[in-house]
């Protein structure tokens, strides 16, 4: 029988469905509190200290909110030398938790991302307002955390946001209109939720109001490499018109299930279990 862990801090309903829908995929499955997995460092290295891998030999599963980011990073590395199969690689949170260093990321692998300037502060902004095509994002951070993000529709707004807004760093990104589609990258597979944007042609409705739509080959691929690049088997890559907005290292399995008529609980399992080499 196939082991599996699953290491999980958050929503526990997501969690329990998907731990049923292991064991039905012919896991043995265990499920503990991320933070159970302890990390031991001395002068022989860092280690995994946590009885649940004592003679462990399957696949974790991981997930976490991005704010415990510096704590999963250092887990995903010693996961990767021990040699679990994990659907993060080592580095996926860093990036997806750093929406600067996503988007150099993505550029650096050629994958079309709006057109984007990154100020390491913002009054550098005020200098360069007359230069973009408006509308555009404004996207202010403090200490490495995204604080505000706003659509500015012109120079002035954009040069009175900026002084009104106590930050360390900004990015200001070309704003693409149009619908968003929301695509759970499950291994090879896509799966697609489509937001339309409000009456004041800006805004997008919520996430539930979203409907399942069908991508071009061009954008599943898209959103496949896009997961790939940035370290995920299993992510959520937000889309508009052909560009990358957005990666997250997971994906709102629930939503996702019930707009779609697919079950991605199952669609993970049977991911993991391809990776073990099948039933």
């Amino acid at each position: 029988m196939k082991k599996l862990i699953m290491a999980v801090e958050g929503e526990k309903k997501r969690f329990a469905l998907l731990k049923d829908a292991f064991r039905q995929k012919g896991f043995s499955v265990k499920m503990i509190p991320v933070r159970e997995l302890t990390l031991f460092t001395d002068a022989k290295g860092s280690r995994i200290r946590a009885s649940s891998l004592r003679s462990f030999k399957g696949a974790i599963y991981l997930e976490t909110p991005l704010k415990l980011t510096q704590f999963v990073e250092p887990l995903l590395d010693e996961i990767d030398r021990a040699g679990f199969y994990c659907q993060l690689k080592k580095g996926a949170y860093y990036i997806g938790s750093n929406e600067l260093l996503q988007l150099s990321v993505l550029n650096n692998y050629n994958i079309k991302i709006p057109r984007t300037m990154i100020f390491g502060s913002l009054e550098q902004i005020k200098n360069f307002a007359e230069k973009f095509s408006y509308p555009v994002v404004l996207k202010v951070y403090r200490k490495g955390e995204k604080i505000q993000s706003v659509i500015a529709k012109d120079a002035n707004e954009l040069v009175s946001l900026a002084e009104r807004t106590q930050g360390d760093n900004a990015i200001v990104r070309e704003y693409i209109a149009g619908e968003v589609d929301h695509c759970a990258v499950i291994g090879n597979k896509v799966f697609n939720l489509k937001r339309a944007v409000k009456e004041d042609g800006l805004n997008l409705q919520p996430l539930k109001k979203a409907i399942s739509a069908k991508l071009s080959k061009t954008e599943e691929e898209t959103a496949i490499q896009a997961a790939s690049v940035c370290g995920c088997d299993v992510a959520t890559v937000k889309l508009c018109k052909g560009f990358v907005l957005k990666v997250k290292p997971y994906v709102n399995m629930l939503v996702f299930t019930k707009k779609t008529g697919h079950s991605l609980f199952e669609e993970v399992a049977e991911l993991f279990s391809e990776k073990l080499g099948g039933a």
